[in-house]
């Protein structure tokens, strides 16, 4: 690995970015399907032998449990919308079991559409059991002519991790990806979090390590650097603020792009030019008893797809920033602004002797001990894990 040789807060931030997989999880990612019924159901229907059993078995799966629908169709690929459009137009020329009239009620040449409610209701028997059961009949035999026969038969043999695979990663990729990125923000924010927590800063929210997820953002009035309630135009939100003796000193916005930024990105990165800016206002009129400095928690290869515009503005603007390779970065800042005091600092080995010697240049003063993994660490220090490094308070 060749030493680091930072000339640029750009050069530092590629050379710590962490690819999407090694960004962490806030909780799971919800799945819209049941996995384990979906995998029964697949199994017992690949044993039916023909389409006219399966049908049957189908139909019966239906009216036991409508939402197997919901299941079935995302592995046919087939969308919600397409699934009831064909539905709508399907329940318009079937005949009703009582009346003269077809299943939806609808003439045919009006060409209705019914949301997939509709017919989960009638599933449910909200019109009675003879409606019921052939609503059950006219799904199956829609399902049957999408495949759902064949499918179930080469989807039968694969375990429930197999088929989360194939789901997650064929069926709807984009979906996942989408919730995916946004947990890794969250989980980012809850590893920094961590961090702050254990140094013993004032941190809001509270609760931010613990449920990244459901923490409200600190609402800061840029006019006055209080924390207020917010109000559009006066204030900005931030994902973090860290506070002495109940006054600001450190707000900090999270930025993790695991893929394209897009225009939110670019506008993001916009909103923090105005921000650094109304700080720097603030900061030329309070040097030096209550400045604010603006940190930046920025990671994830998202940002290549348009450097100009995202990460290299981004870095200009922030006082600081750090990403989850670089956790131990805040510490060592809280550390020079007096706020904690931390005895020494440990690198794994992902760092090499060069390295190292480019970070303490930038980073480390030197009442801060370098210890190396020979050194041995007094019983009684209590080690934070921050990124690739080890910090003793």
């Amino acid at each position: 690995m060749s030493s680091p040789a930072y000339e640029s807060k750009e050069d530092e931030y590629w050379y710590n970015v962490s690819p999407q997989d090694e960004l962490p999880l806030a909780g799971q990612i919800d799945l819209d399907v049941d996995l384990k019924s979906i995998s029964e159901f697949f199994l017992i229907l690949a044993g039916a032998g023909d389409e006219t059993t399966a049908r049957k078995i189908i139909s019966e799966t239906l009216l036991d449990n409508p939402l197997i629908f919901s299941h079935c169709r995302q592995f046919l690929g087939l969308s919600d919308k397409r699934a009831y459009l064909e539905l709508s137009y399907l329940a318009s020329r079937t005949q009703h079991p009582t009346q003269a009239t077809s299943l939806s009620g609808c003439h045919p040449w009006t060409l209705t559409r019914h949301p997939m409610a509709f017919f989960l209701r009638l599933l449910r028997g909200s019109k009675g059991k003879q409606v019921q059961i052939a609503t059950a009949d006219m799904i199956a035999t829609y399902l049957i002519r999408q495949g759902l026969y064949q499918a179930a038969i080469g989807f039968s043999g694969m375990s429930e991790n197999l088929m989360e695979l194939v789901y997650t990663r064929l069926i709807v990729p984009k979906e996942y990806q989408q919730r995916a990125a946004k947990r890794r923000g969250h989980g980012c924010e809850a590893a920094l979090a961590s961090v702050l927590e254990q140094c013993g800063v004032d941190l809001l929210p509270k609760n931010k390590a613990a449920n990244p997820m459901g923490a409200n953002d600190p609402h800061l009035n840029l006019e006055t650097m209080t924390i207020s309630a917010r109000q559009v135009g006066v204030t900005n939100s931030f994902d973090m603020v860290i506070q002495s003796d109940s006054r600001v000193f450190v707000a900090i916005q999270s930025l993790i792009h695991t893929s394209d930024p897009g225009q939110y990105g670019v506008d993001k990165s916009n909103e923090t030019v105005l921000i650094a800016e109304k700080i720097r206002k603030w900061n030329a009129l309070h040097e030096p008893e209550a400045t604010v400095e603006l940190w930046g928690l920025v990671d994830g290869v998202g940002f290549s797809e348009n450097k100009a515009d995202t990460i290299n503005k981004l870095l200009k603007q922030f006082d600081h920033f750090i990403q989850l390779r670089t956790l131990y970065k805040a510490p060592l800042r809280l550390h020079v602004l007096g706020q904690i005091r931390v005895k020494s600092i440990r690198f794994t080995e992902y760092y090499e002797q060069e390295d190292v010697a480019a970070i303490k240049s930038l980073y480390i003063p030197n009442d801060i001990n370098i210890l190396s993994a020979f050194d041995e660490i007094p019983n009684d220090w209590t080690p934070i894990h921050c990124g690739e490094a080890q910090i003793f308070l």
